[in-house]
């Protein structure tokens, strides 16, 4: 007879916990990226250029100044936490990379070469966990 119990405890454990669990909204692994030149505000100051090549996006510094671009996102309601990747082509000596949440839906990365040198983008990605 005692060895028929700890099944039955098993089984009536496990029963008790399913309500609890039953309403648990599993959530979904999302991304987007977007091609370098694919900017929402670019700006150029002093000594520095901001180009297109191909689809990347080259920021250039031949002096003072900074040359900036910035990435805009809409993310789905309810993402978590957003991280955030710059894919360069080759070295990239003194490019800064930021990120934002800017709102509930919206995530802005900001890549800035404000030295001398030569940042080409060539992607922004992003990838978060939501609610499905």
């Amino acid at each position: 007879m005692a060895r028929f119990l700890a099944p039955i405890a098993l089984v009536i454990a496990l029963l008790a916990a399913a309500p609890a669990t039953a309403g648990v909204v599993p959530k979904v692994y999302g991304g987007q990226i977007k091609l370098g030149r694919e900017t929402a505000s670019r700006s150029a100051t002093g000594a520095c250029s901001i180009s297109e090549a191909g689809t990347d996006l080259v920021l250039r510094c031949d002096g003072k100044g900074s040359a900036q671009a910035k990435y805009l996102f809409t993310l789905p309601a309810k993402a978590g936490s957003v991280t955030a990747q710059v894919n360069f082509y080759g070295t990239h000596p003194g490019a800064k990379v930021a990120t934002k949440r800017v709102s509930d839906t919206q995530f802005r990365v900001t890549v800035t070469q404000g030295v001398q040198g030569r940042a080409d983008v060539e992607s922004v990605m992003i990838e978060y966990y939501y609610s499905g």
